[in-house]
Parts: structure tokens; C-alpha cells; sequence
């Protein structure tokens, strides 16, 4: 019978220890004054300020809202006449913070002697003889609770849209913005951006006023490739 329940066990530590899908989650909120459908118009993706025109970082993530815009059948504006000419002129915003402190605590089921395999006389509920108050102690294996620490970044993503006519003028005419918050232990906002930016399209222009948590899945090869800080870590 122990035989058994120690191949079990060791089963179930090998199968924790494969690596698992991997995720960035973030909560989406939006507002939008869009009256008509998106498909067939211009846009241009413009820079708030001279570092971010100049930034290589920025190049690249104008490169992704590119392509997921046009995805949506929206085209790039390639007109020399300036980016008021676009029907949409599309900003971006992103910072991140951090890190900060996140402690977790995780029963274990295990006991420091070890052995631990769910030998009991319970469930008891409430506070028993030897001071534990938990459901299935055993009095003989000291079960107790693993604490993990993890250092954690906050990652904002901001994108606005405006109408094309009146973005050089006093007042500017939004008609989207888009902020998502995602958490994680990746502190560079490199990485992260492509499934941030993915969950703050997810159904464009989406329901005005909402906030929801979007999880986008990392691709195997991509998640196989980086690298990490544990093999149980997220992004």
C-alpha cells in the first residue's frame, strides 16, 4: 500500500513540474464615442513626444499596433500631407513600476519529517488537542505551509485615438482610449507588449465603459525560448 501511494506522489510531483501554458493577463477598461464601423479607415500612429520619436522602442511597438489595426481591415495612412489627413491619428503610452513585494503562501501537505501521504483521523473542523485549527490534521506529520515571496512589476499600457482633423487643433475630438494594467514578473515592457496591446484590441472598439480581465496565451516556441527566472514563473 505505501509502495503505491509513493509511486502516486512521485507521479504528481513530475506532473507539476511540467512546464504549463503560460499567460499575460491584464485588466482592459475602455471608452469609446465610434458611431461607425472602423473597416476601410485611414490611420496614423503618431508619437506624444521627441524621445518617443526617436526611440528604436517605440518604433517597434508602432510596428505592432500596424498590425493589429490593419488586421481589423483599418489601412495606414501613407500620404505625405501630414497624419491630420488620416481619418485616426493613434497614440501610445506605456510605463512600467515596481517591483513590489507579493508573498504567497502554500500548503504543502507535506510533512518535515517527510512523509505525509493523507494519513488521518479527520476532517476535523475548529482547533484540535494539539493547538492546529485545519481540516484532516494528523498529529503524527507536521503539515504546514510553504511561503514564497515574489518580486512583481505593474506594466500600463495606454492608447488613444483620435479623429484625424482635429488632433493639431485645441480641441482634440478622442474617440478611444484604452488603458490596460498587467502584473507580473517581467519588469521590461518589451516582452509584454504584443499580448497587452493584443487585449486591448480584443474586439475593437469593445463595450464603452468596461473593465475586464483579458488573458492572451504566450506561443510555445516563444515561451520555450525566453528566458526565465524559474520554471514556474509567469509573465
Amino acid at each position: 500500500m505505501f509502495k503505491k501511494l509513493l509511486v502516486a506522489a512521485v507521479a504528481l510531483v513530475a506532473l507539476a513540474g511540467c512546464v504549463s501554458q503560460k499567460f499575460v493577463t491584464s485588466d482592459v477598461t475602455r471608452y469609446h464615442a465610434l458611431t461607425e464601423s472602423p473597416q476601410g479607415k485611414t490611420f496614423a500612429i503618431v508619437a506624444l513626444d521627441d524621445d518617443q520619436q526617436s526611440s528604436f522602442a517605440f518604433k517597434q511597438f508602432g510596428d505592432l499596433m500596424n498590425q493589429r489595426l490593419s488586421a481589423m481591415g483599418m489601412q495606414q495612412y501613407t500620404g505625405s500631407a501630414g497624419p491630420t489627413q488620416a481619418d485616426y491619428v493613434v497614440t501610445l503610452r506605456y510605463a512600467v513600476y515596481g517591483p513590489s513585494a507579493e508573498v504567497r503562501a502554500r500548503y504543502s501537505g507535506f510533512g518535515r519529517a517527510g512523509f505525509g501521504f493523507g494519513y488521518g483521523y479527520g476532517p476535523y473542523w475548529g482547533r484540535g488537542p494539539f493547538g492546529y485549527a485545519g481540516m484532516g490534521y494528523d498529529p503524527f506529520w507536521d503539515d504546514h505551509y510553504d511561503i514564497e515571496t515574489r518580486q512583481l512589476f505593474t506594466r500600463r499600457v495606454e492608447v488613444n485615438v483620435f479623429r484625424g482633423s482635429t488632433y493639431n487643433s485645441e480641441r482634440k475630438d478622442r474617440v478611444f482610449e484604452g488603458r490596460a494594467v498587467s502584473s507580473g514578473l517581467n519588469g521590461q515592457i518589451e516582452p509584454v507588449m504584443p499580448y497587452i496591446l493584443d487585449a486591448i484590441f480584443q474586439e475593437f472598439p469593445g463595450r464603452s465603459g468596461e473593465t475586464k480581465t483579458v488573458s492572451v496565451a504566450v506561443p510555445e516556441n516563444i515561451e520555450r525560448a525566453a528566458p526565465r527566472p524559474s520554471p514556474s514563473s509567469a509573465y
